[in-house]
């Protein structure tokens, strides 16, 4: 992968991989959100935030809770679960704000996506899950989508991820001397046939894997008892003991929340579908080792994208800093 281009013109080559999972991941949103509201649509509800005089309306950040409240629907939840469906509302209030930032950062650029461009990306996500122009439309219509809302929100993404692609990720940059100082420090994982037992304790929507992570490592509970109480994922009787992997068929997120931690050691949050969840390392088996040059590129992507999620967070806090956000009553 190639180092990624200073220049302002929002494409940057080497970043291909990563961009195409940045848009993947932000497609698979689109059949299930409405888009974010503009100070001139309907207001059909409540404003919950506002942001540089953009509005978000109750009802659109319903929407975007829509699978917390499927899945405790019927249920009774103590104090401590109603607290933290609160605050993944509250994290979802705050992606929505991103988002909105974002946009407007994009049209002090007057960055532009063609409809043209629209219709490819929308023809690629349909091809990619096999889906009929009649059984598209079905799905929409599932999600009380249209297909103008749908290219609408296709667009401000294309968008987003343009501005993401010049912006943030001409800042990020790999030296080869990083890359050997990551070899060295991390041989086990870059060897033939290694492999990394795993614990993983799978969250319900209405759960933060973050304040889960704080609870056990300040010996408010063990791993395995975490994973007993609260996972959904398989193993949970037996600690979240999912077994031996080898390093190399980890998912890339995996991968990255996994690296330097040793065994007994939790990673940070990571995602599996629309869950969060946390891993913890068991033990590491050793393989054949094997030379730089046949794992460089796997961890320039890594280097990469740690840096890219710093470098993200910062533009984000920038953003955040100028603007004018006001909370309202959620």
């Amino acid at each position: 992968m190639s180092a990624p281009r200073s220049s302002m013109n929002f494409f940057v080559p080497g970043l291909a991989a990563l961009g195409s999972t940045l848009l993947a991941s932000a497609l698979l949103v689109l059949l299930a959100f409405a888009s974010i509201a503009q100070a001139g649509d309907v207001v059909l509800d409540g404003i919950v935030a506002t942001v540089n005089g953009k509005i978000i309306t109750r009802y659109e950040l319903d929407e975007q809770m829509l699978p917390v409240y499927e899945q405790i629907r019927g249920q009774t939840l103590s104090p401590e679960e109603r607290r933290q469906v609160e605050m993944v509302r509250r994290q979802s209030l705050d992606r929505m704000i991103d988002d909105m930032l974002i946009l407007d950062d994009a049209e002090r650029y007057k960055l532009k996506v063609t409809d043209q461009e629209v219709a490819e990306q929308t023809k690629l996500f349909r091809e990619k899950r096999q889906l009929s122009d009649e059984d598209f439309l079905k799905q929409l219509e599932k999600q009380h989508m249209g297909l103008d809302d749908f290219k609408r929100n296709m667009k401000r993404d294309l968008i987003k991820h343009r501005l993401i692609g010049g912006v943030v990720s001409a800042k990020v940059v790999v030296t080869d001397s990083e890359v050997e100082q990551e070899y060295t420090s991390r041989k086990a994982e870059f060897s033939k046939d290694g492999t990394v037992q795993l614990a993983l304790v799978l969250l319900p929507a209405s759960l933060s894997a973050s304040e889960l992570k704080a609870n056990i490592e300040s010996g408010q509970m063990t791993f395995a008892q975490a994973a007993a109480k609260y996972s959904q994922g398989p193993g949970a009787q037996q600690g979240g003991d999912i077994g031996h992997i080898a390093w190399k068929d980890l998912a890339p997120e995996w991968s990255a929340a996994l690296r330097g931690l040793k065994p007994g050691q939790i990673s940070p949050p990571v995602r599996i579908q629309e869950l969060e969840g946390l891993l913890q390392v068991v033990s590491i088996q050793e393989g054949e080792e094997l030379p730089l040059d046949a794992v460089r590129e796997q961890i320039y992507s890594s280097l990469h994208n740690g840096k890219f999620e710093k470098v993200f967070k910062e533009y984000l806090e920038k953003l955040r800093e100028k603007a004018v956000i006001e909370y309202r009553n959620m």
